[in-house]
């Protein structure tokens, strides 16, 4: 990305540089890891919610085609639009109407191409903004909270909720326990309840990108392997700061004891890994010194804490990024004066010394 520099103010300063993962790299893996994600819902025979993931791919594969053939650009740019759809369908839950899926999507990234989000670096994150649209239309077909008022009474919410039916439990899930539990959590003094497993392997959740945790995990660490400490310091502050304020405080504001919040519900539900792994770094919508990218990570997950509480949110994790978006912008607007600041100062004692002409 070239910067511009005019020191008459004529043109905006585009001081930053992006040294991480190039967009078609990106959206290669993107594209990988998703596909697992979909193949997942053709294994456990999900084909309702494939249906949604199909119409939203549907809808932006129309939109790339179309920039494509009438504004001749790369494929490597329209495959963005391609990760968004099926971002966009992994988010929607499995009775969404499939029509009016695909021509939301179709609309949305038509909206984003051609009339205002045009370029990578949107401080809005498109997918959460389309979700937030379809949550509007179609509020009766997102799921309420799992977790209800009593079941918070409870030490343990999610142990409660498996022994109660509402989080299938796999056959071999006591097996892996039990081994688990017999090997390495009992040098650590743990004992893991049945049922956690078969949460971080497919929790059944209507919404799809909420289902196969495990999986997300393993993505986690194919991004985290590429992508520059920094971007993993935002999704790893994201999940720690979010779990921490779950565990201490949470239940504190139902009436229960400190440091007794129930950290598994909430990152095994309201689709936290994934927005950690596949939203929350996307591009532009996170801000670009490293200070400011710490305090967007930390507000992240503070926010997560109040929208989301303790997990089991159809939507919460949607809004927590909406928001987070807002302040993004503010702390981009900060960096963009301070950088020209620093810039002028840089010229104004190269012209004093002498050393400019």
């Amino acid at each position: 990305m070239k910067n511009k520099i005019n020191i008459s103010g004529k043109e905006k300063f585009s001081p930053f540089v992006y040294k991480n993962t190039s967009i078609s790299l990106f959206s290669i893996k993107m594209l990988v890891l998703l596909f697992i994600q979909v193949l997942l819902l053709i294994f456990t025979k999900s084909y309702a919610a494939l249906y949604v993931v199909l119409a939203c791919f549907s809808g932006a594969l129309i939109v790339s085609i179309v920039n494509i053939f009438v504004f001749k650009t790369s494929f490597y740019t329209n495959s963005t639009f391609i990760i968004q759809g099926i971002l966009i369908g992994m988010l929607l839950p499995e009775s969404y109407p499939l029509a009016t899926a695909f021509c939301l999507v179709l609309i949305i990234l038509s909206f984003e191409k051609f009339y205002y989000f045009d370029s990578v670096n949107n401080w809005l994150n498109v997918v959460c903004f389309a979700v937030a649209i379809a949550w509007f239309i179609g509020r009766d077909f997102f799921p309420d909270f799992l977790i209800t008022r009593d079941i918070l009474s409870v030490k343990n919410p999610s142990s409660y909720m498996i022994q109660n039916g509402v989080f299938p439990v796999y056959s071999f899930d006591t097996k892996i326990t039990g081994f688990l539990n017999g090997t390495i959590f009992s040098v650590l003094k743990v004992n893991l309840p049945t049922g956690y497993i078969s949460m971080l392997w497919d929790s059944h959740s209507v919404i799809p990108a909420f289902r196969f945790n495990l999986v997300t995990i393993l993505s986690s660490v194919i991004l985290f392997a590429q992508d520059d400490y920094i971007l993993n310091l935002i999704r790893s502050l994201f999940v720690i700061v979010y779990a921490v304020l779950v565990r201490l405080f949470f239940p504190l504001m139902n009436g229960g004891a400190f440091n007794q919040g129930d950290i598994l519900l909430a990152l095994l539900t309201s689709g936290t890994l994934f927005f950690a792994v596949f939203i929350i770094n996307w591009y532009g919508t996170y801000p670009v010194t490293p200070v400011g990218k710490i305090l967007y990570a930390i507000f992240c997950g503070v926010t997560a804490f109040f929208v989301v509480g303790c997990g089991t949110s159809p939507i919460g994790m949607v809004y927590t990024v909406l928001i987070c978006n807002i302040l993004n912008l503010i702390i981009r607007l900060v960096e963009e004066k301070n950088n020209q600041s620093r810039i002028l100062r840089i010229v104004t004692n190269t012209i004093e010394s002498g050393e400019l002409k």
